[in-house]
């Protein structure tokens, strides 16, 4: 059903985006802080590593070979479809980083077990952040070794030369934005402007207007109230591709 184990260019590709850091001029090997804060040691382990630890560049490379296949333990009792080499390969670089319990819990597993193998390097993708001094942020290595990972994945998938293979669409496009026109934001703010704007006006007008205080009140709170769903919308905007 998978296989019995991740290949030796699934092991590289760990390697390279792991990296083998903190090696000494004698040799040895020393624990670091990862952006993420926790305690390092060689290709990325971080299972008992403590401040001031140190092995060599030979007991980094068996401890990364440990840590795979106790990594890819997640992958034997959490997937329940059938994987090719470059999809476990992919998966088993995943789980290193991410560890058991995010992936046992992520979308990527409840798609890839619907067998919507196709939904999955996008799902890959989405886990490119970690928090640094406690803010949860891209980071550009684990964008590119998701990207990677996801490449990886659909290795094995048929392309277009093959027997069998798709065919592949001419002069594809991306999505369109949401027109700017169409945006709540610009609604928002234009009334939370206008009202603003009269409301700046009022003291003038008093002498003609018996209600002027009244119209203050209104214009004030039409000024939150459009403030108030600019900001909500930009939001909102934001997600939809607005920017």
């Amino acid at each position: 059903m998978h296989p019995t184990d991740t290949s030796q260019s699934g092991i590289e590709l760990i390697k390279k985006f792991e990296g083998l850091h903190k090696l000494q001029d004698d040799g040895t090997v020393s624990a670091y802080r990862c952006p993420a804060g926790k305690w390092t040691i060689g290709y990325g382990s971080v299972r008992g590593v403590r401040s001031g630890m140190k092995i060599t560049k030979d007991e980094a490379e068996a401890l990364l070979i440990k840590d795979v296949k106790d990594h890819n333990k997640a992958i034997y009792r959490n997937v329940n479809v059938p994987l090719t080499q470059g999809q476990f390969d992919a998966l088993s670089s995943f789980v290193f980083n991410l560890g058991e319990a995010n992936f046992k819990s992520s979308t990527l597993l409840k798609k890839l077990n619907q067998g919507l193998y196709e939904d999955v390097p996008e799902q890959i993708m989405r886990w490119n952040k970690a928090r640094v001094n406690g803010k949860l942020q891209v980071l550009n290595g684990l964008t590119r070794r998701r990207a990677a990972e996801a490449a990886i994945f659909t290795r094995d998938a048929k392309l277009p030369s093959d027997p069998g293979g798709p065919e592949m669409p001419q002069k594809p496009q991306a999505a369109a934005p949401k027109p700017l026109a169409k945006s709540k934001t610009m609604a928002g703010a234009g009334i939370a402007g206008a009202a603003t704007a009269l409301g700046e006006i009022t003291p003038q007008i008093e002498a003609l207007v018996p209600y002027s205080e009244s119209m203050k009140t209104i214009f004030l709170l039409c000024a939150i109230g459009g403030i108030a769903l600019a900001a909500w919308a930009r939001f909102k905007d934001h997600k939809e591709g607005i920017h």
